[in-house]
């Protein structure tokens, strides 16, 4: 009995070690080195992320067969709603985003569950290192990995595989916490609805 008692108190202090998903800060801005492996294609770019209206812009430099063009897309989940500027043309695009696309989820996604944590960097050498916390979630169809700063939950790589969009991934640097400019996620003016 005594044993029993024993061993329930040490199977539930190691699973009390488990570390439960942290959130990460819903609103930030920062930079973003994307790599779309099925489409052959590098994006590197300031994002803002908007977690809590589910809204992202980013201001890209894209990289297609040695090609370059920059864009600047406002994503606005809420009303399915995509703004998309070619910053060399000037010319602008507003399409319906796909029913089927849900807003990517940077950090730790709300259904993640913990899988390590580990050491980047040289851990022997004080300031040479960061700890990161790996979470990962499956929806239907999809895959999702993440890294985050431990402490502070801030998005350091994110992996996300699909059947429809296939793998891609993102790395994250210079974040700062909240959204600087309050006219981020406003459409450029020169971008229109298609007439009905």
């Amino acid at each position: 009995m005594k044993a029993a008692f024993l061993l329930c108190l040490a199977v539930g202090a190691v699973l009390g070690q488990i570390p439960s998903p942290c959130s990460s800060p819903p609103q930030w801005e920062g930079r973003e080195i994307r790599i779309d492996y099925s489409q052959k294609y590098e994006e590197r770019r300031h994002l803002f992320y908007d977690e809590t209206n589910k809204r992202t812009r980013t201001i890209a430099e894209v990289e297609l067969n040695s090609t370059r063009e920059f864009y600047d897309v406002i994503e606005l989940f809420n009303e399915r709603k995509m703004y998309s500027l070619n910053r060399r043309t000037q010319t602008c695009n507003v399409t319906a985003i796909e029913p089927d696309r849900q807003f990517h989820y940077r950090g730790v996604h709300p259904d993640a569950k913990f899988e390590t944590i580990m050491s980047l960097g040289a851990p022997g050498f004080p300031g040479e290192n960061i700890q990161v916390q790996v979470f990962s979630a499956n929806e239907t169809n999809e895959y999702y990995t993440g890294l985050v700063t431990s402490p502070g939950c801030i998005p350091v790589t994110n992996f996300h595989i699909s059947k429809k969009y296939g793998f891609e991934h993102s790395d994250y640097f210079d974040i700062t916490v909240g959204i600087t400019d309050p006219t981020a996620f406003v459409p450029p003016t020169n971008c229109k609805p298609p007439p009905s």
